[in-house]
């Protein structure tokens, strides 16, 4: 099926339900991402290639939908919980200690393949994948310190991931690639004390009101 119409952005509604159909059927118990994945597997260059995967319009769905994804991920995580402070320096020593054992498994995958990539592996294996996490924590409901813990270091290691991943990609542009990650985060902070400083003059209730 070549260009992006409508009927190509039909199916990847139908296609959007596989998951949530899987999901439903108590018996099972599978996540719904996981039948998303089957179904992306379907009808991808792995299955009968009925969409192609090279067209520009996915990837900017999938950009979307990873913007997405970390805006949740954002959400899951209640900064002002004291529950979360505590649960902050057992998160960040797992993603430390995985972050080690990743860029030792780098080294070795790299070696044994013959591959020039062992810190695109590293990174690759650090990342703690909320895009897997996130959908099953909330498809199975689960809570509770242990969730709150998990869910602080998907934060955390998926925030580690992204300011990395470019600067492994292409070490040739990675100065230029970290002082984008410093731009960008200090919009953040400099927006957030934007923000913070508004909402304490009430400038988040008189636009509630409005």
């Amino acid at each position: 099926m070549s260009g992006f119409g409508f009927d190509t952005l039909a199916l990847l509604a139908i296609i959007g339900m596989a998951g949530p159909l899987l999901a439903s059927l108590p018996r099972f118990q599978v996540p719904v991402i996981i039948g998303e994945l089957v179904a992306g597997l379907v009808v991808g260059r792995t299955g009968f290639g009925i969409v192609d995967h090279t067209d520009a319009t996915f990837t900017l769905l999938a950009n979307i939908g990873f913007a997405l994804v970390m805006f949740v991920v954002g959400t899951h995580v209640p900064v002002r919980d004291k529950t979360l402070r505590a649960a902050i320096p057992k998160a960040l020593l797992r993603v430390v200690t995985v972050g080690a054992a990743a860029a030792v498994l780098g080294v070795v995958l790299a070696r044994v393949f013959g591959s020039s990539h062992a810190a695109l592996y590293a990174v690759l294996m650090v990342s703690s994948s909320a895009a897997l996490a996130l959908p099953v924590i909330d498809s199975l409901r689960l809570s509770g310190p242990p969730v709150l813990s998990v869910t602080t270091q998907i934060a955390i290691a998926d925030a580690t991931s992204i300011v990395l991943l470019p600067l492994v990609i292409n070490p040739t542009q990675a100065p230029r690639a970290a002082l984008g990650a410093l731009a960008v985060a200090a919009g953040a902070v400099v927006l957030y004390f934007v923000l913070r400083t508004r909402n304490r003059r009430g400038w988040r209730r008189w636009i509630s009101r409005s």
